[in-house]
């Protein structure tokens, strides 16, 4: 309930304009509660994350965990329980990243998200385009669809195909996201923020990342999610 009411208590700083560089932490934050910083243009820090609700666009930064399988999902927030299926771990924490996604105007109440772990449904929900850049060893910028970092045989993830689902609660109460770390998956699973709208399910523990995309592991990177 303490992270609820913080994120009850940024949304009414946001939506009632913050002067620029405050700080909305502070007397009745929630405790443990990152520092949500108003940068000015609709520009906001939450914690590790910053927001841009003029572009409706939400990034945070992480580093390449794995250049083997099993792969589930692209990437898990900062020491995440899955990070050991993911491809990257983010420096930011689940909540401070779906906060960004629900001020750039993402609903998880359009979502159908899977029912189960490798739901062969469709997911249904906001559409939202999710990208990942890093510097190559010569210093160029190199940005990517994060579908194009994952591949099964010959098949990478089909670009255009990102959906919002605002992952789900647990039995004990715990927000999924934040309890287990997904932040955006592809083998349809109901606790990511974003899902594959199709995804790749077949043969679990086939899908690897894309030697002829995907950095090395060590590298620094962006992920962006956002709402086209």
């Amino acid at each position: 309930m303490a992270g609820l009411r913080w994120a009850i208590a940024v949304v009414v700083v946001v939506a009632g304009g913050a002067p620029a560089g405050a700080d909305a932490s502070g007397p009745g934050a929630a405790p443990g509660a990152p520092p949500v910083v108003d940068l000015g243009g609709g520009r906001y820090r939450i914690g590790r994350v910053k927001v841009d609700r003029a572009r409706k666009r939400v990034a945070a930064r992480g580093t390449v965990l794995r250049d083997q399988p099993p792969l589930e999902y692209v990437a898990v927030a900062r020491k995440g329980m899955k990070a050991y299926e993911s491809l990257i771990e983010l420096a930011a924490e689940a909540v401070e990243l779906n906060l960004g996604c629900i001020l750039i105007g993402l609903d998880a109440a359009r979502a159908k998200r899977p029912e189960r772990h490798f739901d062969p449904a469709p997911v249904t929900g906001d559409t939202v385009t999710v990208t990942v850049a890093w510097r190559t060893a010569d210093g160029a910028l190199r940005r990517v669809d994060a579908g194009d970092l994952v591949k099964l045989d010959a098949a990478t993830l089909a670009r255009g195909e990102w959906v919002y689902t605002g992952s789900t609660f647990l039995p004990g109460g715990e927000f999924a996201a934040a309890a287990e770390g997904p932040i955006v998956g592809f083998v349809h699973d109901p606790a990511p923020l974003v899902e594959h709208r199709t995804g790749l399910l077949e043969r679990f523990g086939d899908a690897v990342p894309n030697p002829a995309v995907a950095p090395p592991v060590g590298t620094r990177v962006t992920l962006t999610i956002g709402r086209p």
